[in-house]
């Protein structure tokens, strides 16, 4: 072990199941998402994860793939702290980012014209356009009254976490569920990196994947990245979704 690190404490952020893409309401985890979010909980219990504290963010998505784990732990009668809700945690609102630039983007580019008409049916065609959407929200342009810019966003999950780790001191165990934008802003924060880049992470981030950083009083670093062994074992490619 790498010294320095023998007495650090550790924070896990899991990306929740996946979404309802397509659906009127996007917030609630589908099928496969509950499925990705049980084979989580019953590869925590069979590794014997133990953590301090349990949080999650106030998606319905995050606090649902949360409690597939609070469930298992209850049913085997093992011990799991009570889950709190911490709004630092939320996912950006990708809706309202999309709804301010998506004319705009129309207008300059009509390359996007079939991508455009199929943006809620056709997860390629999203991520097209999403992609193009979130480059010029992260780089501030054409900022629209009322909507969170990313520095907003990212100080916000920033704070988050360095509320989290003034609490949780040495040795400590916390695990987050959360979304990948807060993932990818927790690793800007670790890594040092771009804006570009943390958001072009944000995008490889798997659906019920576990992140981890390890932490003291006087830094975060990326421990592991994006681990999705309890998916792998399954030997269903149809498990790894990240949207």
């Amino acid at each position: 072990m790498a010294r320095g690190f023998e007495f650090m404490s550790a924070i896990y952020m899991i990306r929740h199941g996946q979404a309802s893409f397509g659906n009127h309401n996007y917030d609630q985890l589908s099928e496969r998402g509950v499925l990705q979010s049980r084979l989580l909980a019953q590869y925590l219990k069979r590794i014997g994860f133990q953590c301090d504290a349990a949080c999650a963010g106030r998606m319905v998505r995050q606090q649902d793939t949360a409690r597939e784990t609070l469930d298992l732990y209850a049913r085997e009668g093992l011990a799991f702290p009570a889950l709190t809700v911490d709004e630092a945690f939320n996912e950006y609102n990708s809706a309202s980012i999309i709804l301010s630039h998506v004319q705009e983007l129309a207008r300059e580019d009509r390359s996007l014209d079939a991508d455009m008409k199929q943006i809620y049916t056709n997860r390629k065609a999203f991520q097209r356009v999403f992609e193009r959407i979130m480059l010029k929200w992260i780089a501030g342009e054409d900022r629209k009254e009322g909507l969170d810019s990313w520095e907003t966003f990212r100080d916000r999950v920033w704070g988050g976490l360095k509320r989290i780790m003034a609490a949780h001191g040495k040795g400590r165990t916390v695990i987050i569920f959360t979304s990948g934008g807060p993932i990818s802003a927790a690793m800007q924060l670790a890594l040092g990196i771009s804006d570009e880049q943390t958001l072009r992470i944000a995008w490889q981030i798997v659906n019920a994947s576990i992140t981890k950083f390890v932490y003291n009083e006087e830094r975060i670093s990326l421990a592991a990245f994006n681990q999705t062994a309890h998916l792998d074992l399954e030997r269903d490619a149809s498990l790894m979704t990240y949207r």
